[in-house]
């Protein structure tokens, strides 16, 4: 009786082993028809039933190969892979379950399980470049992740893949994540120099001011004199209204490339904040002239000419109505500055009229009524207000 038993149960596990092996030929060859749904209810029948495991690794290593050739077929088909929408990350799974199946199966199919590999690790790139591109920047950090780590199974990790996803995490604002993807890429070797900027900028945006400047003055020890490292730098030190510091690494600049009009801008916009210490309107107008000798059509620079003119008149007025006097020493005193008023403002009206020809807009035109006005051109502002 005891014989007839373990015949029985030999029979049973026979006829489960032949069960699941007719389930995985069945999803084979519902998989090569095209019909996808079939063999994914054939595959799934196979490797979750509960004798799948005393497979031998072989057969294992077969099942997952065709579950990952099935899944990979169905995200290509527009109607299924909205069905299945995680059938990319089943096929990966499948392919390294198959993978880890059996080594002497997997040597033999090597070229059929790596070339498909490559197909997914391909396609999460795709689809980190739509999400990017549509600005879902976590999903596309998601996807770009997921394509690098795949890579690693090959001989050469994707660097690129991990760019695009420690720029996407950066875009969505997720500094963390793309800290860490950056840190991966050093680990790499990968030390160009806008990893530092990019560093340099997630650590602004976690508002940790210190760890920025350490970025950039890294980036600097590796790059001296790279003038986007200079720039960043400034910002940094602007942003921290530390303009005195700024100055020094804009003059380096200023040194490497002295027909760059924004530099000049720059050194006479720090120079041009009476908010500092360094205010200074005499070199600020004098940066501004430099910055538009190199270029003529520098809009900004002439609106901030025009500001700085208008501020100084203002400043002056002030200064004057504060006189409260009527002595001839204080009227003469009164009339002194409200002279200078009215010449710091004419002097600025040149550039408020470009600055409007260049780019009109509403507040500017309002900004050079009111100059009209206080100049007595009432002609000019009657032709200003007929536009």
């Amino acid at each position: 009786m005891k014989k007839l038993v373990i015949l029985l149960a030999v029979l049973l596990t026979a006829n489960v082993m032949m069960a699941q092996k007719m389930d995985r030929t069945n999803a084979y060859n519902y998989n090569r028809n095209g019909q996808y749904e079939k063999a994914v209810e054939a595959i799934e029948k196979c490797v979750n039933h509960e004798g799948f495991l005393g497979m031998k690794p072989k057969d294992q290593a077969q099942a997952w190969l065709y579950r990952g050739m099935i899944y990979l077929n169905i995200q290509q088909d527009l109607e299924l892979s909205a069905k299945y929408p995680n059938a990319l990350d089943l096929a990966y799974e499948s392919l390294t379950n198959c993978i880890k199946a059996d080594e002497g199966y997997t040597k033999d199919n090597a070229q059929d399980i790596y070339q498909r590999i490559g197909a997914i690790a391909v396609k999460y790139f795709q689809n980190g470049v739509e999400n990017f591109n549509n600005e879902v920047y976590p999903q596309a950090g998601a996807n770009f992740r997921k394509s690098y780590e795949i890579s690693l199974s090959g001989t050469n990790p994707d660097t690129s893949a991990l760019v695009n996803a420690a720029l996407a995490f950066q875009r969505g604002g997720m500094y963390d994540e793309a800290l860490a993807n950056y840190e991966d890429l050093k680990n790499l070797g990968y030390n160009k120099v806008d990893l530092y900027k990019n560093m340099s900028a997630c650590y602004l945006g976690k508002e940790d001011e210190a760890k920025s400047l350490e970025m950039i003055e890294a980036g600097l020890a590796k790059y001296p004199g790279d003038a986007g490292m200079i720039i960043e730098k400034v910002n940094l030190y602007l942003k921290q209204g530390n303009g005195e510091a700024a100055i020094a690494d804009l003059r380096q600049l200023h040194d490497m490339d002295p027909n760059n009009a924004s530099i000049l801008f720059i050194l006479g916009t720090i120079y041009g904040d009476d908010s500092h210490d360094i205010f200074d309107p005499d070199v600020a107008i004098e940066y501004y002239h430099e910055a538009l000798n190199v270029d003529s059509t520098f809009y900004d620079a002439d609106y901030n000419l025009a500001a700085l003119y208008i501020n100084l008149s203002n400043k002056k007025k002030a200064e004057a109505n504060e006189i409260t006097g009527f002595s001839k020493k204080e009227l003469e005193r009164y009339n002194n500055l409200m002279k200078d008023a009215e010449d710091y403002l004419r002097t600025g009206l040149p550039y408020a009229e470009e600055a409007y020809r260049a780019q009109p807009s509403e507040d500017l035109k309002h900004v050079l009524k009111t100059m009209y006005v206080q100049l007595k051109m009432m002609d000019e502002a009657k032709a200003l207000d007929a536009e």
